[in-house]
């Protein structure tokens, strides 16, 4: 009984260890998430994945995160900035989280800015940036 349980086992081994390298190396698109602690920093990924942005705010004083545009556009925005708060309170402290599909190869920067849109010539209260190289 015992010999059988061990070639049964060599044989599951030996056909993962097969499948294993058939199989691509990465089937699945991954998803990569920053917060701002994340400021500054560089980031490596691969065409396909998707970026995660959540960055800290406070809804009630006017400020919001904007996107600047990419000059080469290694990332698109992927639907609608969503706002996630713990509290129900209007104004209350959250997360703007943003999502970008990265679909090229190359080196860029996402550049966000922490504005209130109606303040035309006035400096951002928060910038954050974050170097992208996709490969």
């Amino acid at each position: 009984m015992k010999i059988r349980r061990s070639h049964l086992l060599l044989l599951l081994v030996a056909s993962a260890a097969r499948f294993a390298l058939l199989a691509p190396s990465r089937t699945i698109a991954g998803m990569s998430t920053v917060t701002e602690a994340d400021n500054g920093r560089e980031l490596t990924l691969l065409r396909g994945d998707t970026l995660e942005v959540s960055l800290p705010a406070t809804s009630g004083t006017g400020y919001t995160w904007q996107p600047m545009p990419i000059a080469d556009p290694l990332a698109k925005p992927v639907g609608d900035m969503k706002f996630k708060t713990d509290h129900a309170m209007p104004g209350a402290s959250g997360y703007q989280v943003f999502r970008f599909l990265v679909d090229a190869s190359g080196t860029g920067t996402i550049e966000m800015r922490y504005i209130r849109p109606w303040e035309k010539n006035t400096p951002p209260a928060k910038v954050f940036k974050l170097l992208l190289i996709v490969r």
